[in-house]
């Protein structure tokens, strides 16, 4: 169930443009039933917001909403919208129509919104009726405009009080001795809790700035006379006061109390209690006593400040609560409250989407809470309709299952007159929640409230007979309907006298004679019923377990087959998975230092040519060494020669370790490389392992299970037997009650009671001693 509420930040998005058209006043369908008693549909009334400039510059106009007549609205599916899709694949309309009590447009003023809508509640509140109004609408719709508004447009709030004080005029109770009590008492109050009284209201006073202007300075136009004004010649007054709560979260928190300065410190809750007549209300909740239209403005200024409200993405101060204002006017004669009407103001809080809104988190708990209670309101509109059809079975109305229409539960069964004004956006992101909130309000529109002429007294217990029919009719007990509800025993005992006549023997002997006949002959039919059921019965077990046995045994190979098939495509996954990880890591580190095994190869046989130039060399080298040891004086001459020869050599043998070297480094990398290798091998032995386990676990796994299927199917047949070895019995007992049958019946001896003392009596004293003497002569036989 789609429901809204609108923020004071909403009023930007009412304001845009001049309002300006004429007010067509259309009546809901009303009936007059006997008794006085007046029988409407609920009123609900359609409003609906201009688009911002924001809104007509991300192309939000795609004409999703029309207008037909004052009572007709049409709503078209936008594109891309869920309708709309649903309506393509065959699913649904893509066009709705809907009727109103009075629909309103963009350009609409305040004050004409007033008149149209409220006028008439206002006229029932001053004349000691009850009334309800709420909002109700998408987030940002528009709602707390409508119901507040601002200091320059005022709202249906701020209208109903000023009006209420024009009515009252002259005649305000300047006392705070008489407050308001439970839901529909007052109290009278000594000395010093109206001290307390003034200091709490003093103390809201002192603590609201002025910031602005008190609404009834400025933007409240003179309202039209509601009903005739008390006379100077009436003595009544009246008593204004007004209380302000929310529900948030589903808690009831008293918006008039002191804050607590912390927003670590949790606020305390208030109860939702019954009086005892049916009538809900908040435990102590506070209440303002009021005398002028600024008081009022500081007090629903301060309330404001301590409701819960917080940024989305389709509101910056989206309200996070159900709000409720609620105003007590009490008729005073003579020091005596003779009157109590109470006019309630509801703002509730819009429904949203949350991956539209991107709540989440404290935000994603608030709109949940919001969402169920607006579902509940919805339900009980609901049930409330479906009751009141004719054909329709009566449904139970769950108004307890949320704090809101518990309270209003007496408002929605006829104690007060409840109409609705209903929010909408024509923005065509918003439209599935559009048309979420015009089916709920389709629903709450043929509602039937029935109003009473008088206010109805509380009910006390009724006291009803065994047919349903009341014992007790207009304080007077029925003599008929007790003397029907009495048993024939209870009114046997309330005689003085009772009519007993006694039978003769041969009659009594006879009838108890007939009786037991009979006693036998319902026992037997008893018993063979009863045998008949069990029998029946114990077939529909026999093939109950059968088919169920059946049943489970399919299931098992079907689990069988599946665990197997599963295991082996683990199995096979985990091999290839294996497989594939070794290759990828064998190449991923071969990659940077793989040389091809016939380059290995040519590079050995290069070092080994090196290493035999090497020891050439060095073998020369030696060899001229020796020859250079022993020179001669004839030799001089060549000396320069031989050195020359000497120094290449020694140049050609450091290139060659140099070479050497190089070689050797290239080795050792190498046998790295192969110690990498060989432990790569080690670490895929090891996978292949565990995934060796892997595989064994799974197989007992399995076995475990064959032998739980093996375990069941022997209960089964153990069941089966123990049912065979029921019908052997069934079939013995149906024997024996055949031999049963064809006895004689069992003399029952009789009880002692008024039947065998009469017989006793009447018994002859010869034939009493004639009874008596063989057990003497038996007592004797046997010392």
């Amino acid at each position: 169930m789609s429901t809204v509420n609108l923020t004071n930040e909403d009023s930007e998005y009412m304001q845009t443009g001049d309002m300006d058209i004429t007010y067509i006043s259309t009546s809901s369908q009303q009936t007059e039933l006997p008794g006085g008693a007046e029988q409407q549909t609920m009123r609900v009334y359609l409003r609906v917001r201009p688009f911002s400039k924001e809104e007509l510059s991300d192309k939000e106009d795609q004409d999703c909403v029309g207008i037909e007549n004052s009572q007709t609205v049409t709503l078209n599916a936008p594109k891309g919208s869920a309708t709309m899709k649903s309506s393509e694949k065959g699913i649904g309309m893509s066009l709705h129509k809907f009727s109103f009590s009075q629909i309103f447009g963009p350009e609409i003023m305040q004050s004409e919104l007033f008149e149209a809508t409220v006028k008439s509640q206002m006229s029932d509140f001053v004349d000691g009726k009850n009334a309800l109004l709420f909002s109700y609408g998408v987030t940002n719709a528009g709602k707390t405009y409508t119901i507040q508004g601002t200091p320059k447009e005022p709202g249906i709030l701020p209208r109903v009080l000023d009006a209420t004080f024009q009515y009252i005029g002259g005649h305000l109770y300047d006392g705070m001795d008489l407050k308001p009590y439970l839901r529909n008492d007052a109290q009278y109050l000594d000395p010093d809790q109206v001290k307390q009284e003034k200091s709490a209201k003093a103390a809201i006073f002192a603590s609201v700035k002025e910031e602005c202007a008190p609404l009834g300075s400025s933007g409240l136009e003179s309202c039209s006379a509601l009903t005739s004004n008390p006379t100077e010649a009436d003595s009544s007054q009246f008593a204004l006061w007004v209380a302000f709560f929310e529900i948030y979260n589903e808690c009831v928190y008293d918006l008039l109390q002191a804050s607590l300065g912390s927003k670590s410190k949790k606020r305390s809750s208030l109860r939702v209690c019954d009086d005892g007549a049916g009538n809900s209300y908040v435990k102590d909740l506070r209440w303002i006593n009021i005398h002028t239209l600024g008081e009022a403005s500081k007090v629903l200024q301060f309330g404001n400040k301590n409701r819960s409200a917080a940024a989305t993405k389709m509101n910056q101060s989206s309200s996070r609560s159900h709000s409720i204002f609620t105003i007590k006017l009490l008729k005073i004669e003579d020091g005596t409250v003779t009157q109590i009407s109470e006019f309630s103001l509801c703002d509730l809080a819009g429904s949203e989407r949350c991956n539209k809104t991107k709540t989440f988190g404290e935000r994603l708990k608030e709109a949940g809470n919001i969402n169920n209670s607006l579902l509940i309101l919805g339900k009980c509109l609901t049930a409330l309709h479906n009751n009141q059809t004719e054909g329709m079975k009566n449904s139970y109305i769950p108004f307890r299952e949320s704090k809101l229409t518990k309270l209003f539960q007496a408002v929605f069964c006829g104690k007060g007159r409840a109409s609705m004004i209903v929010n909408i956006n024509q923005c065509a992101s918003t439209y599935d929640e559009t048309l979420h909130v015009m089916k709920f309000s389709a629903v709450a529109k043929q509602v039937v409230q029935v109003i009473p002429d008088k206010p109805l007294k509380s009910l006390g217990p009724c006291l009803v007979g065994r047919d349903g029919k009341p014992l007790v009719k207009n304080g007077v007990i029925d003599t008929e309907a007790l003397e029907s509800f009495l048993s024939e025993e209870e009114l046997l005992d309330e005689e003085d006298e009772a009519n007993m006549s006694l039978a003769t023997e041969n009659e009594l002997a006879n009838m108890i004679e007939s009786l037991r006949t009979k006693l036998l002959a319902e026992r037997k039919r008893n018993l063979v019923q009863e045998m008949e059921i069990r029998n029946e019965m114990g077939d529909a077990m026999l093939q109950q377990l059968m088919e169920s046995e059946e049943l489970r045994s399919r299931q098992i190979e079907k689990l069988k087959e599946s665990s197997e098939e599963k295991l082996e495509n683990t199995f096979e996954i985990y091999k290839d998975a294996i497989r594939e990880h070794a290759y990828q890591s064998a190449m991923n580190n071969l990659e940077d230092d793989y040389v091809p095994v016939d380059e290995f190869i040519a590079e050995q046989d290069k070092v080994e040519t090196l290493k035999r130039k090497v020891s050439e060399l060095e073998g020369l080298t030696s060899s001229i060494r020796g020859l250079c040891a022993v020179p001669t004086v004839d030799q001089s001459c060549q000396t320069h020669p031989y050195k020359s020869t000497e120094a290449a050599g020694d140049d050609q043998c450091k290139h060659l370790y140099k070479e050497k070297c190089a070689i050797d480094s290239i080795c050792e990398d190498k046998q790295q490389l192969i110690i990498s290798l060989e432990k790569r091998l080690k670490d895929i032995n090891v996978t292949l392992q565990n995934a060796r386990d892997g595989y064994l676990e799974k197989s007992s796994e399995l076995d475990d299970l064959q032998r739980k299927s093996k375990d069941q199917t022997e209960s089964m047949e153990e069941t089966l037997w123990q049912n065979v070895e029921n019908d052997r019995e069934i079939a013995s007992l149906k024997s024996e009650l055949a031999k049963l049958s064809q006895k004689p019946p069992v003399q029952l001896k009789p009880k002692r009671g008024l039947l065998a003392n009469i017989r006793d009596a009447v018994t002859s004293p010869r034939k009493t001693s004639t009874s008596r003497t063989p057990r003497k002569t038996d007592r004797t036989a046997h010392p």
